[in-house]
């Protein structure tokens, strides 16, 4: 197994689950842009508390995923061709409203007043 951070778009909105052992696990897909050339699709499942932030995602929403990489293959029922791809399962996510929920005000300095980053000339 490769560990990987993979970042892209959810293809669809992912669906939570309960498994036969009683936790949560969720599926999902992520179109991840590689330069010019067309996105790839890498499928993904989470499990428990991990499940249930992706749960929360909407189609189109954009995450970031910390996992194991795998390669997976397949024979197209249509086709009869073998195809390949590639799969995660996340250990962690990211996604822009953990960002917003965890982003602190700003930070103060010994005066009192809030920092100010800006250089003045």
């Amino acid at each position: 197994m490769i560990d990987a951070l993979i970042s892209g778009k959810l293809i669809k909105t992912p669906i939570l689950k309960t498994g036969q052992s009683g936790k949560y696990y969720a599926q999902f897909l992520l179109s991840v842009a590689v330069g010019e050339e067309q996105p790839v699709v890498v499928s993904g499942m989470a499990f428990g508390d991990i499940a249930e932030r992706v749960a929360k995602l909407q189609k189109g929403d954009p995450l970031a995923v910390i996992g194991s990489l795998k390669l997976s293959e397949w024979n197209d029922k249509s086709t009869g061709e073998t195809k390949h791809g590639l799969s995660v399962t996340a250990n962690n996510v990211l996604s822009p409203y953990d960002i917003k929920k965890r982003k602190p005000a700003a930070p103060e300095t010994t005066t009192g007043k809030p920092y100010n980053d800006s250089i003045d000339f």
